[in-house]
């Protein structure tokens, strides 16, 4: 209780700034493209900010069972995922790889929790894309499950942080060795994921780092009576 309490604290504390700095920021009325570029620049970290915030303002409803679970369409919240993540980079074009090979088009889970768990690993992912190496978004599926992994060719993830996230007992820390990742978002990823009782996690590569979450197909809901 204590936890959801310094949460709330912290995401009203935090979106008054950012509210003011997004005004700020469009009210800016600079001369050519660099100028433009950098107005563009503070919108887009004051939208991804407050996308973090909002989810912090929703973690007193995970705690009261707010959310509820049903039929979800992964496919076409995964493209409303991909549209939100271009516009909050400010106008940069961000190109990522997109496959989807699943046959169940449904899951069980929350669609409001869902997009934000594929939003916060896809805005880590894409800070290490480069114009060879593009983050990967890959909707696949095995044994009754759908499993939406996030691909990306950044640093290393340390050994405690794998092992915490397998565990699935990963708390806000930061990674010294994937500067710019948002150890927050993985935290946020995390606790939705848990809450949808979705299997989350990730795969270290050689280079780079794959995270999924997997979640049962809407077939097994009804199976189960739910």
């Amino acid at each position: 209780m204590l936890e959801v309490q310094g949460a709330m604290v912290v995401a009203r504390e935090l979106k008054r700034p950012l509210l003011e700095l997004r005004q700020l920021a469009l009210g800016f009325d600079g001369n050519g493209l660099e100028d433009e570029r950098i107005r563009a620049e503070m919108v887009a970290v004051s939208e991804r900010a407050m996308r973090q915030v909002d989810d912090l303002t929703r973690f007193r409803e995970l705690e009261n069972g707010g959310f509820e679970m049903g039929p979800v369409a992964v496919r076409a919240l995964c493209d409303d995922v991909l549209e939100e993540v271009q516009g909050l980079f400010g106008g940069k074009k961000c190109e990522m790889n997109v496959k989807y090979s699943n046959r169940s088009r449904l899951v069980s889970a929350n669609a409001e929790l869902l997009k934000s768990v594929v939003r916060n690993l896809l805005l880590n992912a894409t800070k290490y894309e480069d114009k060879e190496l593009k983050t990967s978004l890959l909707v696949s599926e095995s044994k009754g499950k759908v499993e939406i992994k996030v691909r990306d060719f950044g640093p290393a993830l340390p050994a405690d942080v794998w092992r915490e996230m397998k565990e699935e007992v990963f708390e806000p820390q930061e990674i010294a060795m994937r500067p710019g990742s948002s150890a927050l978002g993985f935290y946020i990823a995390s606790k939705f994921s848990k809450y949808m009782k979705a299997e989350v996690g990730v795969t270290r590569h050689n280079d780079g780092v794959s995270f999924f979450v997997k979640l049962p197909t809407a077939r097994q809901m009804s199976i189960w009576g739910v």
